[in-house]
Order: C-alpha cells, then structure tokens, then sequence
C-alpha cells in the first residue's frame, strides 16, 4: 500500500486520548485522500486479541489507515522508553521506505523523538507535531526530578525533534512562542485539541432521562478526567464548596476510569453531593448533557501553558459554560473573550466565592448555553477548524 505519511503516537488505540485525538484526525484526513500508515504501542490495560486486533486492522485498511501495533513497555523506567524509541524509529523508517511515504509524523514528545529518528533514517521529511514538553509536564507532576536522567533526555530529543522538522504543530499561544527561536524559519502552527461536534452536542432527549437515573438534583456540575497528577481535585472541590452556598441544590457528576475513592474522600467532609461513573467514550456526550457547568481545575503548573485539555472543548461544544482554573493554555483568553465560562485565577476561599459569583450571573443568561457552543465551532471544532489546518500541512508535505 503507498502511504502519504506514517503517523507515530505512544498511545494505545484503544486509550481514550487516541480515541479523541489521533483516530479522528486521521480518519478525517484519510476521507480527504491521504493514505496514512499508523503506528501505536500498546498497553496491557488497552489490548485486545489477536481476532480483535485484526477486525480493528481490517476496518483501518478500509478508511485508507494501515495500522501496525507495537508493544509498549513500562519498566525500567527511562530504559524502556529508549528501548520503545528504537524499535519504533526501526518500524517506522521500514514502513515510511516500503510504503514511499512523503513525511514521517509524530504527535507529542516521545513520538516526535521516534518521528525524528525515522525520518533521518528514510530520508523523509518530519511533522513534529509536539503538543506540550513532556519533559517539564512530568517535573511538574512529580514523576520526575528537575535535571534527573529522565528529565534531561526527554528535554534535549524535544528540542532536537523540532529543531530537524520541517513543520511544527503545538497546542498554545505560549508554546508556539517558547519553541519558535529553536526552529528558525520552519513554520509553527496552532493546533489545539479538537472536538467532534457532530458527537458531542446537546442531547435535550437525554438531559432529563440522565438526571432521573442518577439522581442529579439542582445544578450539576461536570468533571472528566483523573484525580491526580497535573488536575487539582482539592481546589476543585474547594470551589464546589463555596459554590454550594449559591447553588442550592448542587451536584457533582464525575466521569472518570480511575479509583472513584479519591472524590468520594474529598466530597463527603464538605457535604458536596456526588455522583462518579465510568462512561465509555462514546456514552460520555449523554452524560454531559445532563450536566449545567464543566470543571477543569488544574494544578498551575509552568507546563500547563502549553496545553490544550480536551475536556474544555468537549464541555462547550455541549453548550456547558467552564470553569477553569488560570494558565490552562489559551483558555483564559478565550473563555475571558467569548464569556463561555469563569477563570479562577487562584487559590483559596474568596477566589473560589467570586468565581461561584460570577457563574451565578453568567448561568441566569439565556443565550450563555449557545454562545458555547458557538464557541467550540468557531475555535475547536475538528472539522470546522483543525483538521483544515493538518489537510493544509500534508497537502504542503505532500507536494515537496
């Protein structure tokens, strides 16, 4: 099979991030034209068997993806990601010059550092597409020592992965600013993580029959996601706390595939009423629509800057006012310029209260639920906004 590019991503396929940021990207620009070879490592918690494995290749080979799997490996730390980066970087640089693809393409740190090495071993060209610096996301989180081994390597393969590309994709304003004296005249483009919005949308049907068969009294606040690392459930919780006194009744619903215990064990001391559910990716919408407010309350960490969390996209293209706390890539600007929602800028009770104030007025609008919406098609939208720009960047790797 000729392929136009290989994509490499150190996600499994099955891992919700590739289910909403890899796999609809590619199956976009495959409709377009573009024939595309895949390669993901999968995890135990992801993978499936052998009849599985071929049913998913076979429905891929169709829409014009040709998807090969790699195993991943987690320990020993640091040694297995090198060890995954050679193997990688051989599988791909073998199916980039088999195939004659135009341009290797990796999306995020690890796999930009196998794109890279691909590329020079293929001699193709290079997509980095390099959302946020791992390298720096996982100091912050506490996974990694500021300049231990780990630290250092993933911080020189990023910049060497974009400072050999030919094009560069990063996910906010402030990244693009901070990577542009790497990469000299190679251009950088804005590509925020993006939301279907034929998938998610308001629901009206499924609002009410949700509420009842959770039991989702009053306002019902949302959160997606995990409990630890880069998301600060605390100050979350700190905030639904000081919300409750003006939300009355007040629910949390939260959606998560981690240990529910971590919410159940903040939310009871402070009499926050709530709801946890593990949804599968494609019953997620439904629930949102039977929430009022999305919550994203992240640690402000320097490397959130540079990111794009998928769950505010997802929670306005539903027509669900946020709130978000301050350095979350571009959202302050854009939530602060479009009035789809309320930055907590800091921590601590009367920030909390001013913010839970502040939606109060924002929640009595009427036309508060379109203008996210609105939001999310002019700004995030997959089709609307994000996958023109990729067809513009394979068109133009393409063609050289």
């Amino acid at each position: 099979m000729r392929l136009d590019s290989v994509y490499i991503t150190y996600w499994s396929l099955l891992d919700p991030l590739c289910q909403s940021q890899s796999l609809p990207y590619l199956l976009a620009l495959a409709d377009k034209g573009y024939r595309i070879g895949l390669l993901t490592f999968e995890q135990p918690r992801w993978r499936m068997s052998p009849k599985e494995q071929r049913a998913q290749q076979d429905a891929l080979r169709a829409r014009g993806i040709e998807w090969r799997p790699l195993s991943y490996h987690k320990r020993p730390a640091v040694l297995s990601t090198l060890y995954d980066i050679g193997v990688g970087s051989l599988a791909a640089a073998r199916l980039a010059r088999r195939s004659n693809a135009s341009f290797v393409h990796g999306r995020s740190s690890v796999s930009c550092g196998i794109a890279a090495v691909a590329a020079r071993l293929a001699g193709k060209r290079l997509f980095a597409d390099a959302d946020g610096p791992l390298s720096q996301e996982y100091v912050d989180a506490g996974v990694w020592r500021e300049g231990s081994l780990g630290h250092r390597i993933t911080a020189w393969g990023e910049r060497k992965s974009l400072e050999h590309a030919d094009e560069v994709g990063v996910l906010s304003k402030h990244r693009q600013s901070e990577v542009s004296p790497w990469v000299g005249a190679t251009p950088i483009h804005l590509l925020p993580c993006a939301v279907d919005l034929e998938r998610f949308r308001p629901f009206s049907e499924a609002r009410e029959k949700k509420r009842r068969e959770l039991g989702l009294e009053g306002t019902v606040f949302v959160y997606v996601g995990k409990a630890r690392g880069w998301y600060d459930v605390e100050g979350m919780v700190q905030f639904l706390t000081a919300a409750k006194g003006i939300f009355r009744p007040l629910t949390l619903l939260v959606l998560t595939t981690e240990d529910p215990s971590v919410f159940s064990e903040l939310c009871e001391p402070a009499g926050i009423k709530h709801v946890i559910r593990s949804a599968k990716p494609r019953e997620v919408p439904s629930y949102l629509s039977a929430a009022d407010v999305g919550l994203c309350f992240r640690h402000r960490f320097p490397s959130q800057l540079s990111c794009s969390p998928i769950k505010l996209a997802e929670y306005l293209a539903c027509g669900l006012p946020v709130v978000a706390t301050s350095g979350c890539g571009d959202y302050d600007e854009l939530i602060a310029a479009e009035r789809v929602g309320v930055v907590v800028p800091r921590s601590g009770d009367e920030a909390a209260l001013a913010a839970a104030q502040e939606l109060e007025g924002l929640l009595a609008e009427q036309a508060t639920g379109q203008r996210c919406r609105s939001t999310a098609e002019r700004f995030l939208g997959l089709e609307e906004v994000v996958v023109p720009r990729y067809s513009e960047i394979y068109a133009r790797l393409c063609s050289t």
